[in-house]
């Protein structure tokens, strides 16, 4: 008589290890692809906050200013900031002026570009403060940076 041999299933089979392994590589590498975005994010975060401080204040002086001295004293003016400077961050600012209302109402604009560990933020890619051919990246022919402010400036009565 012949003993019927019973098969143990209790471990895994070499495929069942193999597709457990591909989808936990899988999730690895979506996750540290995550966390270098969220490194970037906090290093772009950091100099943000601070530039964006630099631009109010940048925009108050703008507005304190003589309402007919505005335009000639402001329009197209590049600037650094000496924060950025002071951390190596190679950045260029710029300041436009359109009047909106002729001897009553301008458009102020100011943009600040840098560039953090290879990756230029906003259009200026070589910080000449101009908007060169093939920089203008949404076509609207204005200077753009995630980091810019824009307000109008009435004249008082």
């Amino acid at each position: 008589m012949r003993k019927k041999i019973k098969k143990n299933k209790r471990g895994f089979t070499l495929v069942e290890v193999l597709v457990s392994l591909g989808i936990l590589a899988i999730a690895v590498a979506s996750t540290m692809q995550l966390m270098i975005f969220l490194v970037q994010l906090s290093e772009t975060n950091d100099i943000m906050l601070p530039t964006m401080n630099s631009l109010e204040g940048i925009m108050d002086e703008i507005r304190n200013a003589p309402f007919e001295d505005i335009t000639s004293a402001y329009d197209d003016t590049t600037f650094t900031l000496d924060e950025l400077d002071g951390r190596g961050i190679q950045n260029m600012g710029v300041i436009t002026v359109d009047t909106i209302e002729a001897n009553y109402l301008l458009r102020v604009k100011i943009v600040l570009c840098w560039k953090q560990k290879n990756r230029v933020m906003g259009e200026d890619k070589n910080f000449n403060g101009l908007l060169d051919l093939g920089e203008d990246e949404n076509g609207n022919n204005e200077l753009d940076s995630p980091c810019s402010i824009e307000g109008s400036v009435r004249w008082a009565i």
